[in-house]
């Protein structure tokens, strides 16, 4: 057979695989594959800018806040204003705290609006910086504040705040503002007026005259007549918010002191006391380690219960209270006599001791808050009870028969009470080593 010449064969092209003919195709000239690519750029692009969209507004609200924040000043170009302009002012009307204290707040011509914001914040006046500073700086209220006095509290917002300060300042006062919480005792107070900032103010006289009062003012206060001889006016302290002139003298202000009490608890004094209780003094003296068991009005009959329950011989035959406030009361004492009054400022009242309450060692005149060694009532009272711990001391509640009682634990405050010492340790098992 002849073999064909070389060239006379037609030349097979390049291609692609044809499916219908099982031969080679030509691949297909033009920009398909292209235009393909460029939509899916586009969709990224897209979704890229969407995101952007999304996210970008939060971004930049956060670096607009911490240049506002650091220089407050960053708000009067609009762009950042405009970016924090929707979470600063639902902070605008927002309480700094709860506690209605005046305080008297002064400004000193010419000091700059970011002076008078760190001063308020300071002193927990303004606890939102960036939101007072929107208001001095967007609403223009800076350059309206007015040198002088003025009386702020902690339950204002920061716009309160700024209104109060473009008020007219008030006139130059004599007079200064004391706030007592209930429940303190004798050198807690006297603590207090040391770190109020009343140099006209003689804190060691009026401490002398709390503890060894003198016999004529002993004598103008009805509730002070069941006070056994040479004990100190412990647990008849008034409390609240006082008042006064500066340059009151320590027996004035210690009979504003008595006065606020006798007038809260004159109309108790012709009560009779319960069994057990001599008087009105033992009455005061049950009702301050009441005070100091409980916070919880609801209860505290109940917990004085307890105590005159462990009072009753045939109940709890050693008669001794154990009663743990009553020997850190002692302690605390001890522990004060050995320091300078200005160093009260820095002591901390109350705290635990560390150290078994059986196995504390107080002697002499405080022998009797030793509750856990010595039987019956301490001496005399811990600290200022509150009328509703009063009125427990009055009405106690000793039907049920309770013996004991323990802290929960939980936040609220309450204590779960037991008649007997195996139900006392399936409480303590509960509430104190189970909620550890």
């Amino acid at each position: 057979m002849a073999q064909p010449e070389l060239g006379t064969q037609p030349r097979a092209r390049l291609g692609t695989p044809d499916v219908r003919g099982g031969r080679l195709r030509q691949r297909r000239s033009g920009n398909g594959g292209g235009g393909r690519r460029l939509l899916v750029l586009v969709a990224i692009l897209a979704v890229v800018a969407v995101g952007a969209f999304v996210m970008l507004p939060s971004v930049f609200g956060g670096v607009a806040r911490s240049l506002a924040e650091g220089n407050p000043d960053w708000l009067r170009m609009p762009f950042i204003a405009d970016a924090l302009r929707d979470d600063v002012v639902d902070r605008l009307d927002q309480p700094a705290g709860t506690d209605p204290t005046p305080v008297e707040f002064a400004i000193a011509p010419g000091t700059s609006s970011r002076e008078i914001t760190d001063a308020l914040v300071e002193r927990g006046l303004v606890t939102d910086r960036l939101a007072f500073s929107y208001i001095l700086i967007i609403e223009d209220a800076g350059s309206r504040l007015q040198a002088g006095s003025h009386t702020l509290d902690r339950t204002m917002t920061p716009r309160e705040v700024a209104e109060a300060l473009q008020a007219r300042p008030q006139a130059p006062t004599n007079r200064t503002t004391v706030a007592l919480r209930e429940g303190l005792r004798i050198e807690q107070v006297t603590a207090y007026l040391l770190d109020a900032g009343w140099p006209e103010f003689n804190q060691a006289e009026f401490y002398n005259l709390a503890v060894q009062p003198p016999a004529e003012l002993l004598a103008d206060y009805p509730m002070l007549a069941a006070i056994p001889a040479g004990r100190s006016l412990e647990g008849y302290l008034g409390f609240g918010l006082f008042e006064v002139e500066r340059d009151i003298d320590a027996e004035g202000f210690l009979r504003v002191l008595l006065d606020r009490r006798q007038a809260e608890i004159g109309g108790l004094l012709e009560e009779s006391p319960p069994e057990l209780l001599e008087d009105f003094y033992s009455v005061m003296t049950l009702a301050s380690i009441v005070e100091a068991e409980t916070d919880v009005a609801e209860e505290r009959p109940t917990v004085a219960g307890v105590y005159l329950n462990r009072l009753d011989g045939s109940q709890w035959p050693t008669r001794l209270l154990n009663a743990d406030p009553t020997v850190v009361y002692g302690y605390d004492t001890v522990q004060l006599r050995r320091l300078p009054l200005e160093q009260w400022v820095d002591y901390v009242f109350w705290a635990p001791i560390g150290t078994p309450m059986a196995q504390v060692e107080l002697e002499g005149d405080l022998a009797g808050f030793q509750t856990y060694r010595e039987r019956g009532l301490p001496p005399g009272p811990i600290r200022s009870p509150s009328i509703s711990a009063i009125q427990g001391a009055l009405a106690p509640d000793t039907s049920e028969g309770y013996l004991y009682l323990v802290s929960k634990n939980d936040g609220t405050g309450t204590h779960a009470f037991a008649r007997t010492f195996e139900e006392h340790l399936a409480n303590v098992e509960r509430y104190v080593r189970g909620n550890q």
